[in-house]
């Protein structure tokens, strides 16, 4: 019996001494956004079908569905900022100065008008149940976006002078955010689905895919198709400017809502983060016809590839353990295709391995390197310096 209680005792005290969940409260704050979306979708439906008339029950009527929809955001802003608030990477950010405080509000705005999305576009059949894990997968996205640079602003880099360069040189390139390759890579996915004879997916394949899936998403909602709620939302914001627009807005076939973000976007994305997401992006709809090569570990394959398409290597959490170690190699002995590098760096600004910052360029175009005791970045480093 003393020995039973000792060991509920223990079992206690190890209890006790675990660490909170640190995403709880993000989750919490996600469901409660949720359940008010879910909650909300249902009567905005049943409203919208009232305002049918017996010969046109079918019909689809844009501006009477926005018209519902936006009786129904006032109440959702709070939540959705709620949202944007517990997200536990921004918590990493610790801003050096009263613009980067300015900075970091400015990110989680865009972030609750892009939950809103994440959700409304899970459900915008209107008549639809929302997937499940949701908030898992957004969590995943807004890592892809801003692990990266968060890392590399605490190891020194100035975001903010980042951004704005990226912006500058996106503008000049008329940088677009094209994903045709990646749209590929995706479609083969679902061919295999299909023909059922899919290749078992190891962990690192899965991310690939993952991370695959997330791009299209990413520059689909966030350039193409926003919904009704976040336009309801960023219509309150911009002072109710977007009702004789909203028509064009919600349909990404006419290109309305591309034009109206460039011709608001000082009010909407100051902080450029719309190029942001394409420099993200970049990476991958490069690489992307390339990384079905690797599947199945043939070594010459592997060295061939990889020596041409270099860039791949700056990403190992996509790669398996013997393109890993071809990458080590060839990165050590200096025998790989420098231009994929020095063209990918002209044209993202800030390289780095997986999620660890390695060099960047700064606004006067000079190779900067961040300190890192990863191999490879080390490597890449000593190469660039002497070739920059």
């Amino acid at each position: 019996m003393i020995r039973l209680l000792l060991l509920a005792l223990l079992v206690v005290t190890l209890q006790a001494k675990e660490p909170p969940n640190q995403n709880a409260q993000f989750f919490k704050a996600f469901k409660a956004l949720k359940t008010y979306f879910v909650r909300s979708q249902d009567r905005i439906h049943k409203e919208y079908m009232q305002t049918r008339t017996p010969d046109n029950i079918v019909g689809y009527n844009v501006r009477d569905l926005a018209s519902i929809t936006s009786c129904y955001t006032d109440a959702a802003t709070p939540l959705a900022k709620a949202v944007a608030a517990q997200i536990p990477l921004f918590k990493e950010f610790k801003p050096k100065n009263q613009r980067e405080e300015l900075f970091l509000v400015h990110v989680r705005d865009m972030e609750m008008l892009h939950v809103l999305n994440v959700l409304d576009s899970l459900i915008n059949c209107y008549n639809c149940k929302p997937k499940k894990a949701t908030a898992h997968i957004f969590l995943d996205v807004i890592a892809f976006l801003y692990a990266p640079l968060i890392n590399a602003h605490r190891a020194g880099l100035d975001v903010i002078a980042y951004l704005q360069q990226l912006h500058k040189e996106f503008s000049q390139k008329q940088l677009d955010g094209s994903i045709d390759k990646i749209k590929e890579f995706n479609m083969a996915r679902l061919d295999e689905k299909r023909e059922k004879h899919m290749i078992p997916h190891k962990p690192f394949r899965k991310r690939l895919v993952q991370d695959m899936d997330h791009a299209e998403r990413l520059i689909r909602i966030s350039r193409q198709e926003w919904y009704f709620w976040a336009l309801s939302v960023l219509d309150t914001r911009l002072g109710g400017n977007l009702d004789e627009d909203r028509d064009n807005l919600v349909s990404s076939c006419r290109g309305g809502l591309s034009k109206f973000l460039d011709q608001n976007a000082q009010r909407i994305d100051p902080e450029h983060l719309f190029d942001l997401y394409t420099a993200r992006v970049i990476p991958l709809e490069r690489n992307a016809p390339f990384y079905d090569r690797l599947r199945n570990d043939n070594p010459k394959i592997l060295k061939d590839t990889l020596k041409a398409h270099p860039t791949m290597c700056l990403s190992p959490k996509y790669l398996s353990a013997k393109s890993q170690q071809t990458c080590l190699q060839l990165f050590k002995t200096q025998s790989y295709n420098a231009k994929d590098i020095q063209d990918q760096l002209h044209l993202v600004r800030l390289i780095s391995i997986d999620d660890s910052p390695c060099v960047y360029l700064d606004p006067k175009d000079k190779l900067q390197a961040f300190k890192s005791k990863n191999a490879l970045c080390v490597a890449l480093q000593k190469h660039l310096e002497r070739t920059f």
